[in-house]
């Protein structure tokens, strides 16, 4: 029976250290994590931050309860909504539906002191771990709280025309800026990506009134698209008729001065006759003019006493003026 009992206690030795071992084994075990592409891990020693690790690959740490560690992908872009939900529904919830949502959570004031509801939708990832899991307890709670602050603050901000239509970019670029800086402000540890209007529209009450207004801002953009129109095809034609009329202007000052030229070369030539033989001159000029004022008539030249004054009648005088140019160019 000594033997017996001595056997046993050494069987319940090696047994209990082998399940000692195992366990040991097990938790030990149980220290190794994995941190995915994209992923970063931070490692808590009873609760307290210890270290953070970025290195994709398989990693350990003291198990638990000594050590945990929690992983944040840092590359996962996540969505937070304001003024909507978007759900799941079907038996493999592959198709997404608007959830109802509280009508004061899209409802806004805008800067002219008009209601309308706005649907935001805001795209953000993490850039500090360690900030994002240490500094704010309920981190999609606060950014909630902050982005909805945001978005109310830059629509009161906005007329309601640029709301609705005009102005919704530079609204989306202000929502970002402001919800960044309260997000920095607060050390969150996240970096927003985008904000994007869904869906701006008037409440139900004045819905119709809202709707007359946009038929009457197309209709307004359409006579502006007439009158463009009209423009682009009047002014050009009017150009085309000013060129037209500068350039007749400028052939009829061309003509001119140019017949104003030889009507003076002319009358150079003629002065210098008459420089030559004043008295002959004058009187050959009269006998034209006389000739041309008179033509056909019987002329007679009276002197200053009255007397007929002896010389050849202006038709024999047009005769032989005609007979001499004959033969001058007959000569030549």
């Amino acid at each position: 029976m000594g033997g017996d009992d001595i056997l046993f206690k050494k069987v319940s030795k090696y047994l209990l250290i082998g399940i000692i071992t195992v366990f040991v084994l097990i938790w030990i075990s149980s220290g190794f994590y994995t941190v995915k592409s994209g992923e970063e891990a931070v490692v808590l020693r009873f609760g307290k931050y210890s270290k953070s690790v970025s290195n994709a690959g398989l990693n350990w740490h003291i198990p638990a309860p000594i050590e945990n560690a929690i992983k944040v992908n840092v590359l996962e872009i996540k969505r937070l909504e304001f003024g909507y939900k978007t759900g799941k529904e079907g038996a493999h919830r592959e198709y997404s539906t608007y959830v109802d949502v509280p009508w004061s959570e899209s409802l806004m004031l805008t800067g002219d002191e008009n209601l309308v509801n706005v649907e935001t939708a805001v795209q953000y990832k993490v850039k500090d771990v360690d900030d994002y899991l240490f500094n704010v307890k309920d981190q999609t709670g606060t950014l909630q709280i902050a982005g909805e602050s945001a978005i109310r603050r830059v629509i009161a901000n906005h007329v309601l025309d640029e709301v609705l239509t005009e102005n919704k970019y530079e609204i989306q670029q202000e929502i970002k800026e402001d919800l960044q800086n309260i997000c920095n402000d607060y050390n969150l540890g996240i970096n927003i990506i985008a904000v994007q209007l869904q869906d701006v529209y008037p409440p139900d009450e004045v819905d119709a009134a809202f709707k007359d207004v946009a038929n009457a801002r197309e209709d307004r953009n359409s006579y502006i698209n007439e009158a463009e129109t009209y423009k682009n095809e009047v002014i050009p034609n009017a150009r085309g008729n000013a060129a037209e009329k500068i350039n007749e202007a400028m052939a009829y000052k061309e003509k001119r001065i140019a017949e104003a030229k030889g009507d003076v070369a002319n009358f150079v030539q003629i002065l210098e006759k008459y420089e030559q033989g004043k008295e002959v001159t004058r009187i050959r000029m009269y006998l034209e003019t006389m000739e041309e004022v008179l033509p056909g008539i019987e002329k007679y030249i009276v002197g200053s006493d009255g007397n007929l004054i002896k010389f050849l009648p202006l038709e024999q005088n047009s005769i032989l003026k005609n007979d001499a140019n004959k033969g001058k160019e007959a000569g030549n």
